[in-house]
């Protein structure tokens, strides 16, 4: 122990005695050290630390599978939950949810709130108990019982004050009296953290034998010992037993199991893992560049390190000393990097996947704690190790009788320009990485702009199911609001749609098209959009054939529909559609033919890299009377698309005005610009790949450091060597091209390792790629150039120094 605590002071005295080389190494730690613990942390959150559920590893999500008609995560039949529930083996209990929309009014101005129409068993299915009052009953879960709801901590802290008195009093729900029996624990949520009440679903006995209408989720928990593989095989067991015996609405039908975290967490696995082997590779180039710099002192040391050796210390002794100094420097990057992270939490918290934000922010828990300190002293033995063992093998003679700082060639020399390399290599890979991603983003967007979204105002105006029960009034309603919006100056087009694209990922339909095979295996699905006249001008939509709808197309003309390129492709091939029908269901169903009547250009519905589905669009006119029962306001047009020839924020209060002057009670939502939208779609994306920018961009920078580092105390050991080259008649020329020739060589060894360590590692992210090839020629080429033009002017800084050397001056300091 008392050896221990000399080497720490004598580490503290080295370090205090050189404090600008403790700063920039201790800084390029910390950025190293700090990316690292900012990034793990936020790993840990999204898919390491434990779920606010009771055992939330035995928690999962149950879907249809609908794989043949593109869709293998599907909403649950009605009919389908009920035999899941009662056939399945692997559960202990299973609950359904679907989502509502209500109007809350009293106790303040009315709003919409977001909920979620449950079972009874719901949360007792996620193990969580409400922090005032009561969960849901199974008495509450029967229709015709009293209306009554569990609301969220966050609603009830910002519309009723926290007040304890609220449960047992009622709250008016678009017009009807919700009693209030349970409060939630704060922070409680499922998938979407803005949804605010729980209300009973109160299945009636035809909806629970209904198989056509898909509009609910499912989630179980598996028995104790239940796998995952195991839960996957009894439910394809069921679903087949299913799909035998109503061949009509669900044969090809399979269901997926899918563990809960991995629902809640989405697609960002891999990216998040990306992101953390970039940042490993980040603290490698930091540890490469300080090892580098140690390297230099250590030839600098050789006379201190020779005494040493010479009044008895050890090698091991020696390496030990050595090493003390440079884990010293690694836990001050350490302490110095947890604080950068810190600093960054409120950036990463818009990596969180949408349905864990508000319970997976990132923090500095013990965990992440433990995780800074391991990688902290990981980083001080790797780039200190190999400084110290070279240093320890000064030969005692040629040390004492050297001037100091005048040493270290051979095997140092080597290992400084193998730092190099490796600095090089892993940045060209870390910027390729970045280079393809920034490629990426930039084609999601740029997919879109036939559309002009700067142009394009959307507004949702979400119709209550029970104010406008009446086919009659919404149609009212819609057309009063687009009479008044497209006599407004600046608006060239207004149309209504059930969701504009990007903003509702879903709404499909099975299809029987007339000529073709319509058996059980069909495969005929779309998705479905209800739309006004104008609303494809409005959008952007090119027509390829055809014609538009217009206000002709009513609930007494010829059903009509138009449909996408995909559509007419997939399900057409070879032929022109317009004049083909088609009906939603199965042929013997009383739903009218659809004469299609126009073709329009694909746009990406699902997301902005999701595959384009088929998509037909009817008018909204005509598929009123075939809107049915609770969730149909989820169906119904509620978007509203304005496209403008002026800025449209401008144009914002006056769209405002024009609803209310229809209906002065009816909330105007979600009021953005269709690049607004895009800019949400594509955030995360967005947020990565800033991080990984500038990942990029700080290796490159160590990288050049490096280079110049390395350069610089060749010409500093060199001086004398340069100086008689110089007195033997060397130009300045020559000597700046011995330098600048020293350190590309070690660039461009560097930037062919690089190359094939990208060619390689960039395989493994093509998943996240969208219109770019991982190995695309262009990015590879550019990002070789970029990083010798950096490396030749790293390389041009001491090549200059050294054509400046007085050949009289160097040969009198040798």
């Amino acid at each position: 122990m008392t050896t221990l605590l000399q080497d720490l002071r004598y580490a503290l005295r080295v370090s205090a005695q050189r404090p600008g080389f403790t700063f920039v190494a201790v800084l390029t730690l910390a950025l190293g050290i700090g990316a690292n613990t900012a990034i793990f942390s936020l790993v840990s959150a999204v898919l390491v630390r434990p779920l606010q559920y009771r055992d939330a590893e035995r928690l999962v999500v149950v879907w249809e599978d609908a794989t043949a008609a593109g869709i293998p995560r599907d909403d649950v039949a009605n009919a389908n939950y009920a035999d899941w529930k009662e056939q399945n083996k692997v559960f202990e209990d299973v609950a359904a949810l679907d989502q509502r929309v209500y109007d809350l009014a009293g106790a303040g101005e009315p709003e919409k709130v977001y909920a979620f129409a449950v079972t009874h068993n719901f949360f007792n299915v996620l193990g969580v108990e409400p922090a005032l009052g009561r969960g849901l009953l199974p008495d509450d879960d029967k229709p015709g019982a009293n209306r009554v709801t569990v609301i969220s901590q966050e609603l009830w802290r910002s519309r009723f004050g926290s007040d304890p008195g609220l449960v047992g009093r009622d709250i008016l729900l678009s017009g009807e009296k919700y009693t209030v029996v349970g409060v939630m624990p704060a922070g409680f949520q499922f998938e979407y953290p803005d949804f605010g009440l729980w209300v009973p679903i109160a299945f009636t006995p035809e909806q629970l034998a209904d198989r056509g209408s898909h509009s609910l989720e499912v989630v179980a928990r598996m028995k104790p010992g239940v796998s995952f593989e195991q839960a996957r095989a009894d439910m394809s067991a069921v679903m087949s037993r299913i799909a035998a015996e109503h061949p009509d609405e669900s044969a090809g039908v399979g269901a997926a199991v899918v563990p809960l975290r991995e629902q809640l967490a989405g697609d960002s696995r891999r990216p998040l893992l990306i992101l953390l082997a970039a940042v490993a590779l980040v603290l490698l180039i930091a540890c490469a560049n300080v090892a580098g710099v140690l390297l230099s002192r250590a030839a600098a040391r050789r006379r201190e390190i020779a005494v040493r050796a010479a009044l008895g210390a050890s090698r091991w002794r020696i390496v030990r000393q050595l090493l003390t100094e440079s884990v010293l420097l690694g836990l001050a990057g350490g302490v110095a990097g947890a604080l950068l992270a810190l600093w960054a939490f409120g950036f990463l918290q818009q990596l969180v996947p949408y349905a864990l934000r508000g319970m997976a922010e990132p923090r500095l828990d013990f965990a992440v704690l433990s995780f800074t300190t391991l990688v902290s002293l990981m980083a001080g033995v790797a780039f200190g190790l190999a400084p110290a063992l070279q240093a320890s093998k000064t030969d005692l003679g040629e040390a004492l009788k050297q001037a100091g700082g005048r040493g270290g060639v051979g095997a140092g020399r080597r290992l400084r320009g193998a730092f190099v390399v490796a600095q090089v290599a892993l940045a060209l890979v870390l910027l390729v990485g970045a280079g393809l991603l920034v490629q990426t983003l930039y084609r999601l967007r740029d997919q879109y702009s036939s559309l002009r979204p700067e142009s394009l105002l959307t507004a949702r105006t979400l119709l209550d199911g029970k104010r406008y029960g009446e086919p009659a009034r919404r149609a009212a309603f819609y057309e009063g609001v687009l009479g008044r919006v497209r006599s407004l100056p600046g608006v060239v087009a207004a149309g209504y749609t059930t969701a504009v694209p990007l903003m509702r990922k879903g709404g499909s339909n099975g299809l029987s098209i007339e000529g073709k095979d319509n058996g059980p295996n069909s495969p005929w699905n779309a998705l479905h959009r209800q739309v006004s006249p104008d609303y494809f001008r409005a959008m952007g939509l090119a027509l390829r054939e055809g014609r538009d709808f217009t206000e002709a197309d009513d609930e007494n003309a010829l059903p009509v529909a138009v449909v996408n390129e995909t559509m007419a492709r997939a399900f057409w091939p070879g032929e022109n559609p317009v004049g083909k029908r088609f009906k939603i269901g199965s042929p013997e169903q009383k739903q009218p033919w659809l004469t299609i009547v126009g073709v329009v250009a694909d746009v990406r519905q699902m997301g902005a890299d999701a595959p384009v589905k088929p998509e037909m669009y009817v008018p909204y006119r005509q598929a009123m009377p075939f809107w049915k029962g609770p969730p149909y306001s989820f169906f119904m047009p509620r978007d509203l698309v304005i496209r403008t020839s002026v800025e449209p924020a401008s144009v914002v209060p006056s769209v405002r005005r024009a609803v209310h002057e229809t209906d002065a009670y009816q909330p105007v939502e979600g009021v953005r610009t269709m690049d607004e939208v895009l800019g949400r779609e594509t955030s995360e994306r967005r947020v990565g790949v800033t991080l990984l920018g500038a990942f990029a961009a700080l290796a490159l920078l160590l990288s050049a450091l490096g280079i110049y580092g390395v350069l610089a105390f060749f010409v500093v050991q060199h001086t004398p060597e340069i100086g008689v080259r110089m007195a033997l008649g060397a130009r300045p020329r020559d000597v700046l091209r011995l330098v600048v020739f020293k350190g590309m060589r070690l660039a461009l060894a560097g930037v062919l390792l690089g190359l094939a360590g990208a060619l390689a590692l960039t395989r493994l992210m093509s998943s996240q790629l969208f219109g770019v090839s991982a190995a695309d020629p262009l990015t590879y080429v550019g990002i070789a150039v970029l990083l010798a033009c950096v490396a030749l002017a790293a390389c041009l800084i001491p090549a200059r120094r050294a054509t400046k050397v007085d050949p009289m001056v160097a040969l009198r300091y040798e």
